[in-house]
């Protein structure tokens, strides 16, 4: 009865009258803003029904935090949870204006009260335990946890998935097994438990673990759809394509009949991507004739992708042309990218301009095709023209994130370098503060060696917000790693001998917050009067610290000194330690599918986030020796270190990189 009271004032009349209101509170913010629209409410608000005011009230608070009125924000709030607080959208849409805000503590308060009124509710309770682990309040969570174990898994098994996924998350893996091996057997035929469960163990690595339960599962939910895609995706994973055609037998004589196109589809796409072109024709052929209209222009881009990396570009095109007079008018855009996608790869950079001119004429085309655009022109190296294309995008969509901060790398790799990139960054942080591509970009900045603005702790809190806030977009995981090895650096430069004793003694502790170390470090800096000495010192330390590091890269057995990642180990900011295993862990949940240096370090699409975080160590670890970037990663954290101005990173790179004479570095470059 949380939601009915609700749904029963909604009638036609009721519907009608609050979308009026919702047109004029519109046209009113768009007039004068928040006030203008507060008037046009206390005008009409005597004509609403009391069981409409809820909404109004949640309309008149996104227009308050669109115009930064917070205690509005809060004032409206309150009164939608007066008028309805029986009502579970209400207390949801309460608590995602606070989370927005900032407000975690308010908006855990909220749901709990949230919960005493609309008790028991899984949505509120779901919400709840997600506020929590941010909170890391852990033993709370885990005690809500507890509560719902005694109600009847029908109505709690949600929470009870989202709690075990954050023990996994937590790094208790191994205690989570038992608890889904005891729900799976209270509800044996939900098929979304069973896809829970293989995905924890597909986290944790074990493919043929997460085989096996799909492969019960499958036994018990046979035409639950979505399990039998995850068996054929395990499959593939264990034993390659051949296993995938055995088991899509299995799923096409079980599942619907509408779905049978997508069995095939998957098929074709494992033979693809094994190089067997002949049995994914054969596949590609079967999709095609159980596939409704509609949908049949995506089997034939799968089709295309096949032949051109068979060598057939006149039948990939010919496949692309049946794709686009097949799509309805509303996708042809995304035909028309594939198409000048495939003109790149064959060399024909003017056709794919030409494709790409056509996708901005049809129907439906958003700023995807213009960001196609840039990243096209940058890889044939017009870095102007994609500088200007980004602009011109920008025009026209100056709120989408991913423009930004292709505009922020462009500005970086062009001739305004690292002072350019960061007066876009700032721009751009105004205008999209929420887009973790823009706080990657800035990461990178700040990492910067040869740049005005290195530093290591704005670099580790742009990537911070960039994962919390986007973390489908893997470099910033990537980043992350390559940060570690920067911290690596500062650890071992802090505690050489020389070091330790121009900055008094002060020993860095990964169990401590630092403190004493950076207040010796800021000392030092702030003492002009020995700045030769420290830059002479600086040069030496370096050198050592790039000989060590180099010799351990080269010979594969180099290890970190402190087995954390976070800034309590060396920097003056107090936070919990990130292991690497975390990392892993949270970047194999966040499932990344995009981002140059993601497709870079990625081997196939098959590939775990494990696998692509392996490949960034290595790519890394090439960089920093053969690439000739240990020395300046090195001697950048050694002026921030010991005080040095900033350009003498520059001169150090010219004059003293005679002080990596080991072959730590080869002097010029900064590396990827």
């Amino acid at each position: 009865g949380s939601t009915s009271g609700a749904a029963e004032e909604d009638g036609p009349r009721q519907r009608r009258e609050l979308q009026v209101l919702s047109d004029t509170l519109g046209a009113a913010e768009r007039e004068g803003g928040y006030p203008s629209a507060l008037r046009a409410f206390e005008a009409s608000g005597e004509s609403l029904p009391a069981a409409q005011a809820w909404r109004a009230h949640l309309e008149l608070a996104e227009c308050a935090k669109r115009g930064a009125a917070l205690p509005q924000v809060k004032y409206h709030l309150a009164q939608a949870l007066l008028a309805q607080p029986c009502t579970v959208q209400v207390w949801l849409e309460s608590c995602r204006f606070l989370d927005e805000l900032g407000e975690l503590e308010e908006c855990r308060a909220l749901l709990e009260r949230g919960l005493e009124c609309c008790s028991p509710n899984e949505q509120l309770s779901l919400k709840l335990v997600r506020v929590l682990e941010r909170l890391g309040d852990h033993s709370a969570l885990r005690s809500l946890a507890g509560l719902h174990r005694r109600e009847p898994p029908e109505r709690t098994s949600k929470v009870l998935l989202d709690a075990a996924h954050f023990e996994v998350r937590s790094g208790n893996g191994d205690s989570v097994r038992e608890f889904l091996r005891c729900l799976v057997q209270r509800l044996p035929h939900q098929g979304p438990i069973y896809c829970e469960a293989c995905r924890i163990e597909s986290i944790l690595g074990n493919w043929q673990t997460a085989l096996m339960i799909a492969e019960i599962g499958v036994q018990t939910c046979l035409r639950y759809g979505p399990l039998w895609f995850v068996l054929l995706r395990q499959a593939e994973k264990a034993y390659g394509a051949k296993a995938v055609k055995e088991y899509a037998s299995h799923a096409l004589r079980n599942i619907c009949h509408e779905l049978h196109w997508k069995v095939h589809f998957e098929v074709a796409a494992a033979f693809g991507r094994a190089r067997n072109l002949h049995e994914s024709r054969l596949s590609i052929e079967l999709a095609v004739l159980s596939c409704p209209k509609h949908l049949r222009w995506k089997v034939w881009l799968l089709a295309a992708r096949s032949e051109l990396w068979d060598g057939s570009p006149v039948a990939s095109r010919k496949l692309l042309a049946q794709a686009k007079a097949d799509a309805p008018a509303r996708v042809q855009v995304a035909v028309c990218v594939e198409r000048a996608r495939a003109e790149e790869f064959l060399s024909n950079l003017q056709e794919a301009r030409n494709a790409l001119d056509e996708a901005r004429s049809c129907e439906g085309h958003d700023w995807k095709v213009f960001l196609e655009h840039i990243f096209m022109e940058a890889r044939h190296g017009f870095i102007e023209t994609a500088r200007d294309a980004a602009l011109n995008a920008l025009d026209m969509h100056p709120a989408t994130g991913r423009l930004w901060s292709a505009l922020i790398a462009l500005e970086h790799s062009g001739e305004g370098g690292a002072s350019a990139a960061m007066t876009t960054f700032r721009k751009a942080t105004r205008e999209v503060p929420k887009s973790g591509e823009v706080w990657c970009e800035g990461a990178r900045v700040f990492m910067n060696p040869l740049g005005p603005y290195f530093h290591l702790g704005r670099a580790h809190k742009c990537l911070e917000f960039a994962v919390h806030l986007t973390p489908q977009y893997g470099d910033s995981f990537l980043e992350l790693f390559r940060l570690r090895f920067l911290l690596e650096l500062r650890t071992r430069i802090i505690a050489d001998p020389l070091a330790l004793g121009l900055l008094g003694q002060c020993t860095p502790s990964a169990s401590s917050q630092n403190t004493a170390m950076d207040q010796c470090v800021v000392a030092n800096a702030e003492d002009p009067s020995n700045e030769g000495h420290r830059r002479a010192i600086a040069a030496i330390v370096t050198q050592r610290v790039c000989s060590r590091m180099f010799k351990e890269l080269k010979g594969s057995h180099f290890a970190f000194s402190i087995p954390g990642f976070g800034r309590s180990e060396v920097l003056a900011d107090s936070a919990e330690p990130l292991p690497l295993e975390k990392l892993e862990v949270l970047c194999a949940y966040a499932d990344p599918n995009y981002g140059f240096l993601w497709f870079w370090c990625r081997e196939c699409s098959l590939s775990t986030p494990l696998e692509v975080l392996v490949r960034m160590r290595e790519e890394v670890a090439q960089d920093l020796v053969s690439g000739g970037a240990l020395w300046a990663y090195a001697w950048a954290v050694s002026c921030s270190v010991f005080g040095l101005c900033p350009d003498d990173r520059v001169v150090a790179q010219s004059t003293g990189g005679g002080a990596s004479s080991s072959g730590s570095s080869g002097g010029g470059s900064a590396g990827g």
